[in-house]
């Protein structure tokens, strides 16, 4: 039976040993062309699923993936390693091996496959705020990296971000006081007249699971955040409820980006 996930996990291993193997025998230099044999892109996406699985499944990340971003980070990893313990080719390529075996067998076992999926999130040209923009980014890049504490802060601080450049394109001056994000929510409701109770019942029930979901990612993040001591990546978070969390964050965004687009072309706002 085909599985992705495992033909990925699999193709990665066997690219690393081919290119150690290079590069021992090239004067403990990495070959120009390593990149045919493995993409850093491949290497991270494989390096993300371990991360993801072993956070899913409570346990550890093996040191030569979790220490190692890139895949010449790797390798002279393992080449510091077999100078100072003086081991063999042969032991050097077992390590590479034994960092993903456990996982390509027990996802083939099971036939898992394990996916990280991110809803897109859009920022309109109107609303082309940088720090936005780069929260977006954040909230994926700690999502592949594991760090969950991290990605929820984040999500929590790009709906901040949205909701502080909405106001300021309606009020054309900078939001003022202590960030308080359901504060900060319900002023921005009001200006794109999102209250519940003036709606009709269908948009009605979507403006409050909206307002829930702020609610939740506000009282999640105080709970689990990573600006919290004692929480960060020893949390009990999952990968499934990082996602949950930033995703819903997106959905938000991208719902009060698309209001306030719709409310601003209608002529509501200069």
């Amino acid at each position: 039976m085909n599985n992705n996930t495992v033909s990925l996990l699999d193709k990665c291993k066997n690219n690393l040993i081919n290119i150690y193997t290079m590069y021992i025998g090239s004067n403990q230099f990495l070959p120009n062309n390593y990149y045919d044999y493995l993409t850093e892109e491949e290497y991270r996406e494989a390096r993300s699923l371990i991360i993801a699985y072993c956070q899913e499944k409570n346990i550890e990340v093996p040191n030569s993936i979790k220490e190692c971003r890139s895949i010449n980070e790797l390798i002279y990893r393992i080449e510091a390693r077999a100078h100072n313990n003086n081991t063999s080719l042969y032991e050097d390529i077992y390590e590479i091996s034994e960092a993903f075996n456990p996982f390509i067998d027990e996802i083939e076992l099971q036939n898992i496959e394990i996916k990280i999926i991110n809803i897109e999130c859009e920022v309109p040209q109107k609303l082309n705020y940088n720090d936005i923009l780069d929260y977006i980014n954040k909230c994926d890049a700690r999502i592949k990296n594991g760090d969950y504490s991290g990605a929820i802060t984040t999500a929590k601080t790009l709906i901040e971000g949205v909701c502080k450049e909405i106001i300021y394109n309606i009020e054309k001056k900078e939001y003022e006081g202590k960030s308080n994000l359901p504060k900060l929510f319900d002023e921005v409701r009001k200006h794109l007249s999102l209250e519940p109770k003036e709606l009709d019942k269908p948009l009605k029930e979507v403006v409050s699971g909206l307002i829930k979901i702020i609610k939740g990612l506000n009282e999640i993040r105080n709970s689990s955040g990573d600006s919290h001591a004692g929480n960060g990546n020893n949390s009990k978070l999952a990968l499934h409820h990082a996602l949950l969390v930033v995703n819903s964050a997106k959905t938000a965004a991208n719902f009060l980006f698309n209001t306030y687009e719709f409310q601003r072309k209608k002529g509501k706002f200069n």
